[in-house]
């Protein structure tokens, strides 16, 4: 860039690069241009509203990406309790009826390899006092504590004794 405001090899040189752009970017950029020359660098209220504007950006991003973050490692969480839900109950379908009772959930966690992290509470009920002992209600509930929320997967089902 020349040092002189009014150069004649960089208007023409404008001219060339912007004449299919017409009067109003030329007009543009000549602001621009005075405005470079007559600034000699940022001032600090530049660079503030800068980083300001930076922040608010990566800011939005990082929240917009915790977010999915948290929605992604839910829905994992959601598949993988009801695939130890379906284990469970279908592990309950081959036992004999007489075998159905109320466990701590220990059993099936071992059973499974289920982790830690996820708590498994299985009660077995009458149906109905009145009736003959032949069908029991599984009520069977698998749960996992993240991010300071509990979710819960509960299944209800029946038990029916074979004759």
């Amino acid at each position: 860039m020349c040092s002189e405001y009014n150069c004649v090899t960089c208007d023409k040189l404008y001219d060339i690069l912007f004449i299919n752009l017409g009067d109003m970017m030329k007009k543009i950029i000549q602001r621009i241009k005075f405005k470079l020359k007559s600034e000699n660098g940022f001032t600090m209220q530049d660079l503030l509203a800068g980083c300001l504007i930076l922040t608010i950006f990566i800011g939005t991003i990082a929240g917009l990406m915790t977010y999915v973050y948290k929605t992604n490692m839910q829905t994992r969480l959601m598949a993988q309790m009801t695939s130890y839900a379906v284990e469970i109950l279908e592990d309950i379908d081959k036992i004999s009826y007489e075998d159905a009772q109320n466990t701590d959930g220990k059993y099936y966690k071992e059973k499974f390899s289920i982790p830690a992290g996820f708590n498994i509470d299985l009660q077995f009920s009458d149906y109905g006092e009145n009736l003959e002992d032949v069908i029991k209600i599984v009520n069977l509930k698998v749960s996992y504590k993240f991010d300071d929320e509990t979710t819960e997967y509960k299944v209800q089902r029946l038990k029916i004794k074979e004759m």
